[in-house]
């Protein structure tokens, strides 16, 4: 009886002790696993954190590098240029409406010769005025000069032909050629403001768009007279 009971208590306290092996086992696997799942946990929080400043201003240089080098921007004109344009238009319209005023055939064209005068004279002188605040030389400039000469052989020529053409047909070809170059001019002006930045600038074309656009409309108007 007594190697039985021994027996027992022998097999009690074998048992006893494979638990706390068993225990203590999974204790440590869990205690294993906890770090790891921890890390894994972390991994999306640490690939979904901001760009350090350093990395943000590289960027912001490489876009404004990329911004300040656009051909676009660098194609602009500038004011004055678009002024000597300007004044260089005024002087041509002016001269031929002087023309005009001495050789039109009509009453009628010879006061719209003279209304042309009057109006690029005053435009022109607004003209100058900005250019003389902008520091800009309208005589001078070899960029503004290469742009217009090409203009400005055109408008030498339609002169010679103004000067030999008399009577209807002179009043025909001056009508004709100012409205086709004042809707040049206006179609111009409206691109320039556009492409400006200057707000001066913009405020004076602005002004000067409504005067050319009463300009073409009268001569189209004496234009189907002088067909009827």
């Amino acid at each position: 009886m007594q190697n039985c009971s021994g027996n027992k208590k022998f097999t009690i306290t074998k048992l006893t002790m494979a638990l706390l092996v068993l225990v203590v086992a999974g204790c440590g696997a869990s205690k294993n696993q906890a770090p790891a799942a921890a890390a894994s946990a972390t991994t999306p929080l640490e690939a979904a954190s901001p760009p350090s400043s350093q990395t943000t201003r590289a960027n912001k240089a490489s876009t404004a590098a990329h911004v300040h080098s656009s051909p676009a921007g660098s194609a602009m004109p500038n004011t004055g240029l678009i002024l000597s344009q300007m004044h260089e238009t005024n002087l041509t319209e002016i001269a031929l409406g002087k023309i005009a005023e001495q050789k039109a055939a009509s009453s009628e064209v010879r006061a719209y010769a003279d209304q042309v005068v009057q109006d690029h004279t005053n435009v022109d002188r607004m003209v100058v005025e900005m250019a003389q605040e902008s520091g800009t030389n309208l005589k001078n400039g070899a960029e503004a000069h290469q742009a217009i000469r090409h203009e400005s052989a055109r408008e030498k020529a339609l002169e010679r032909k103004l000067k030999s053409a008399q009577g209807a047909e002179f009043d025909r070809l001056f009508l004709q050629e100012t409205s086709a170059d004042h809707d040049k001019l206006i179609s111009k002006l409206r691109q320039d403001k556009q492409d400006t930045s200057d707000q001066e600038l913009e405020t004076l074309i602005e002004k000067v768009i409504p005067v050319l656009e009463q300009h073409r409309e009268l001569a189209q108007i004496l234009m189907k007279k002088e067909q009827a």
